[in-house]
């Protein structure tokens, strides 16, 4: 695909979303852990003039150093390092490994080697005030009003908790009740989304996508934690349910969405990062993200 004038060839689909946001917008997206919520939350990082040209100078130089990876005289990556164009960043990431290697991090030829300190710091949540976080700021690109509903929705469900006159208490019982309810949320907004829709055959059965959101090419699964015994079971379920969705034509962003109302998933930390991040199956490439709510 091609942005800012270069034709790029060898990057994953998080990368190029990456740049489609950075041309118009000049800003891109990610997920940081907030301390004062315990939860992860996405955020808008907006880039100077400079940081926009240094960004791109940077990934172009990356995208060459993963295509001479995977040539087919299987270059290793101190060949592929030695062959990019870009003198300067071969530098760069020379020194950066260097370091790695000193303190014992297996992080050698990442993409924060290519970045150079400050844009690293920038795009791997090191400089605080530069981030406008999504739940406190409004933003136009559509992908990221779903994750604005996804995040603000336990607000929903406690307004609707309030007790009013005579009225019975709304509550959440099970995974249908917030199904439904998320879903009469999504589509007015998203006006093409479907909801409980069968995949094409995996391992010889069919699986149910709770929501499909087919003009962003994101799947939602949700799942309702019942209590202490099931908790347990929930990563699991989640893990089968992203092996079978792979198949699914408009599987791009798969959004694992798991309401726990009795937080009983204590290191929420450790259970998003075992199940979020970039997939590749059957030639398919998808990312992954898990939100835990309340």
């Amino acid at each position: 695909m091609e942005f800012f004038d270069h034709k790029f060839t060898a990057l994953t689909p998080s990368f190029l979303d990456d740049l489609r946001n950075l041309e118009r917008e000049g800003a891109i997206y990610s997920q940081f852990w907030r301390d004062d919520v315990e939860d992860f939350r996405f955020c808008r990082i907006k880039f100077t003039p400079k940081e926009i040209v240094n960004y791109v100078e940077a990934i172009i130089a990356f995208d060459e150093f993963m295509l001479l990876k995977s040539h087919p005289q299987n270059y290793s990556a101190e060949d592929a390092l030695t062959d990019i164009s870009n003198s300067k960043i071969r530098r760069r990431v020379e020194a950066y490994n260097d370091w790695a290697e000193k303190i014992r991090q297996d992080t050698a030829y990442c993409f924060a080697a290519f970045l150079g300190e400050h844009l690293e710091d920038l795009v791997c949540g090191g400089l605080d005030d530069r981030y406008e976080f999504l739940s406190e700021t409004y933003d136009q690109n559509r992908k990221y009003i779903l994750t604005e509903i996804l995040e603000l929705f336990p607000e929903s469900v406690s307004y609707l908790k309030n007790e009013r006159g005579s009225r019975p208490k709304f509550e959440l019982y099970e995974e249908l009740d917030v199904r439904d309810l998320l879903f009469s949320v999504i589509k007015p907004v998203f006006p093409d989304s479907r909801i409980e829709e069968s995949t094409s055959k995996f391992a010889n059965k069919t699986k149910k996508v709770d929501i499909v959101v087919p003009k962003i090419s994101t799947l939602i699964e949700i799942k309702f934690v019942r209590d202490s015994r099931h908790y347990k079971k929930v990563a699991n379920e989640l893990m089968e349910d992203i092996e079978g969705y792979q198949v699914h034509q408009n599987c791009d962003r798969l959004i694992a969405y798991v309401w726990d109302p009795q937080r009983l998933i204590t290191n929420r930390e450790i259970f998003i990062n075992d199940l979020k991040g970039l997939r590749e199956k059957n030639g398919r490439r998808f990312n992954v993200e898990v939100y835990i709510k309340p």
